[in-house]
């Protein structure tokens, strides 16, 4: 075969390849269920085991926080702190730094706070129960203990 020929057949092979094929729909997020009492735990690789999670609007929600990590509290504490849907986490971080002795929550943005937790050491666990916004959106949650926000230690309660 000479090199024109292996030209149009290659280009045909492609041609024909793609022919009736229908475009790939975009991938659909499955949709959470609701919840109003929920688990969540931290650990000492900087991670909360549950990302994502869904509330109705307006409903009492019970949120148990445990730090199942075994290093100190000095060196690895956690909390959770669910902020309001406007306020952006790494801001938040970046001002909690300064407030050791505030649990870590700016109070600058104390108004854009939910809830939150204090630190917790190894094995120490705390149950927050508060109202889900009334508007629907996602609202962030944190650990503000320096440098865990950056390290990815955050998530999205979502109020439908």
């Amino acid at each position: 075969m000479n090199w024109m020929k292996m030209v149009m057949v290659l280009g045909l092979t492609v041609v024909l390849t793609g022919c009736g094929q229908a475009e790939s729909p975009e991938p659909v997020e499955p949709e959470l269920d609701l919840v109003t009492s929920i688990t969540i735990t931290g650990n000492d690789r900087m991670e909360f085991d549950i990302t994502e999670f869904a509330v109705p609007a307006g409903a009492e929600i019970t949120l148990l926080f445990d730090n199942i990590g075994v290093m100190p509290k000095e060196a690895m504490g956690h909390n959770l702190a669910i902020l309001d849907k406007d306020m952006d986490p790494n801001t938040f971080a970046a001002a909690a730094i300064r407030h050791p002795g505030n649990e870590y929550i700016p109070p600058e943005y104390e108004d854009q706070v939910i809830a939150t937790t204090k630190i917790l050491g190894p094995g120490e666990e705390e149950v927050l129960i508060f109202t889900a916004p009334s508007e629907v959106g996602d609202y962030p949650y944190v650990c503000s203990f320096p440098g865990h926000t950056p390290a990815g230690m955050k998530g999205i309660m979502k109020v439908r």
